[in-house]
């Protein structure tokens, strides 16, 4: 049986990083065997980072390896996709994992209201006399990260415009369709819902959380992506 490195569940997400639920959803739509090998400290895993996907051919870091990997081993995760929708689904994909996915991650760690909750729930492992020591050192590297990067260093309203744009995307592609290519999720939708679920899932109602709760049919499609692609995956630890 397969075995994911993965951060553990919470907050009613499968996993704290959308690249674990991700990977979570890849396994699942592949239809293998796997189980969850829960890593509260990723600087163990192969990369420095998770997930990681431990197989007979080796230890399997990052989703975007881990899709390839089962895609090699006969999976088809862009199911009735030509090359025209495939090369559009790979766009979506990296927009999603690139650009808007740092919309959530500045609102979990850098605004204060949302780490008040979040905080407690990513280092919940940490025995406490050190965890506020190591949550701390933590949210300073990462809060860093977003202002090499740049997202964090804009304004609240240019950074909604940036993350606005990407929701205005997804919006017209998904359209009135079940999922982002027709009638049966993809990779694509393994990608997408997580950071999507996140968003609406953060504990405080951000600029980004209301922008995304205002689109009636990309709410809809993260309730369905909720009933189904997580169907089955562990919601607590």
């Amino acid at each position: 049986m397969l075995q994911l490195m993965t951060f553990p569940p919470g907050l009613d997400e499968p996993s704290h990083s959308p690249f674990c639920a991700k990977a979570m959803i890849l396994l699942q739509l592949a239809g293998v065997d796997w189980e969850p090998d829960w890593h509260p400290d990723p600087r163990k895993a192969p990369l420095g980072k998770l997930p990681a996907l431990r197989t007979p051919d080796g230890i399997v870091p990052d989703s975007t390896l881990i899709l390839r990997w089962l895609t090699g081993q006969g999976a088809d995760l862009f199911p009735g996709l030509g090359l025209e929708e495939r090369a559009q689904a790979h766009v979506l994909m990296r927009m999603v994992e690139d650009t808007l996915r740092q919309g959530l991650v500045h609102d979990r760690w850098a605004r204060d209201d949302c780490w008040a909750v979040m905080g407690p729930v990513f280092f919940a492992t940490v025995p406490a006399p050190l965890r506020g020591i190591v949550s701390g050192i933590m949210r300073g590297r990462v809060v860093k990260g977003l202002k090499s990067h740049g997202i964090a260093r804009f304004s609240e309203g240019d950074r909604l415009t940036q993350m606005g744009a990407d929701l205005d995307s997804l919006t017209v592609q998904l359209g009135e369709k079940d999922w982002l290519f027709g009638d049966q999720p993809t990779a694509a939708d393994a990608s997408t819902l997580p950071v999507l679920s996140m968003i609406d899932h953060l504990p405080v109602q951000t600029p980004l959380r209301a922008n995304l709760r205002g689109r009636d049919n990309l709410m809809g499609y993260v309730a369905r992506g909720r009933e189904r692609l997580y169907a089955g995956l562990p919601l607590t630890h």
